[in-house]
């Protein structure tokens, strides 16, 4: 067992005295304190947003035990282990469960430590605790996320185990950035117009390759809103949504990708790009050379590392942070 072995001068019996289960209806808002201290120079305004929510929630009674009453049954930080010590709340990881194409999943995420208690093993001892809890379920995967910059924490969770999957980057655009100067300008063959629902089949075919579901999870991205057809609008008619927008970029009739606009309520609202490998160019080009000043909020894109990244900046994108993707190399399924 993982929790059975020394983790740094944390012994193994100093870790089972000082680790307990999260408890949302006592432990929430000393979490939210322990992250923002955590995190402060890297949390985003959604971020910001996102402690806010966490801290209005620890102060409703009828919330907290909903959560209780729920955690482990929907895809929320509603369970987990925590570190006290004198009765405050120093180490912290999250347990967030989700379902997947018929499979069961956990991601490890929100592992903090109080910048005064660090290098300890106190981390280390958080995600021994976690995988010998999630072991005996018979996962079909265990995953987490890791800023790419944060080599003690990659360095960390590969000597438990994790290997690294894939890295995605997120990208933001301003309403008022401008097209880079050195764009091209679009040829009079390209074409770019409403997105027919005939293209559906290799629009989603492009969409399962650059998102697929063990990312696509825990983004707003609900294939079903952007289908075409009467299938797709009564889908979009019918039950809570966001607006969507979507453009198709063609070449002499021949369809080469397509750009989604996605709203939020938050403060950056979402693109999907729609394109094969390398063929994100002509989409993201052709669509801004056309409409340079499409959007009224800012926006936001989740998209593979290192794919586009010129065109990208070209369009007035800039790039925020990095994440890799690990899974534990226990699961049972690669």
């Amino acid at each position: 067992m993982c929790f059975m072995i020394a983790v740094g001068s944390a012994t193994r019996e100093k870790a089972s005295e000082q680790i307990r289960p999260f408890d949302v209806r006592s432990d929430l808002m000393a979490v939210s304190d322990l992250v923002e201290l955590c995190f402060a120079e890297r949390l985003s305004r959604d971020g910001k947003a996102l402690l806010r929510k966490m801290r209005k929630s620890a102060r409703n009674k009828r919330f907290q035990q909903w959560a209780y009453q729920m955690a482990g049954r929907v895809s929320m930080p509603f369970t987990g282990f925590v570190w006290e010590d004198g009765g405050e709340v120093i180490g912290n990881l999250s347990l967030i469960p989700y379902h997947l194409s018929g499979g069961d999943y956990y991601m490890i995420a929100n592992v903090a430590v109080h910048p005064e208690y660090q290098r300890r093993g106190i981390g280390r001892a958080l995600v021994c605790r976690a995988l010998d809890f999630l072991r005996p379920r018979n996962l079909d995967g265990i995953w987490l996320q890791v800023d790419e910059g944060n080599q003690a924490a990659i360095r960390l969770y590969q000597g438990q185990g994790f290997r690294e999957r894939t890295r995605r980057t997120t990208w933001f655009r301003q309403p008022e950035e401008r097209v880079g100067d050195s764009i091209w300008k679009k040829p009079a063959s390209l074409a770019v117009e409403n997105r027919y629902a005939r293209n559906w089949h290799q629009h989603r075919k492009w969409l399962d390759e650059s998102y697929p579901g063990q990312v696509r999870w825990h983004l707003p991205l609900k294939l079903s809103y952007l289908r075409g057809g009467i299938l797709g609008f009564l889908t979009r008619m019918t039950y809570v949504r966001p607006d969507i927008r979507q453009w198709s970029v063609t070449v002499e009739g021949k369809f080469l990708g397509a750009l989604t606009w996605q709203s939020s309520k938050r403060h950056s609202d979402w693109l999907w790009i729609g394109a094969p490998p390398g063929g994100e160019q002509l989409v993201l080009e052709a669509f801004f050379s056309t409409f340079p000043q499409a959007f009224e909020r800012r926006v936001r894109l989740d998209y593979p590392a290192e794919r586009a990244n010129r065109s990208l900046e070209q369009c007035g994108f800039s790039p925020s942070r990095t994440l890799i993707w690990m899974k534990h190399e226990d699961d049972k399924r690669g």
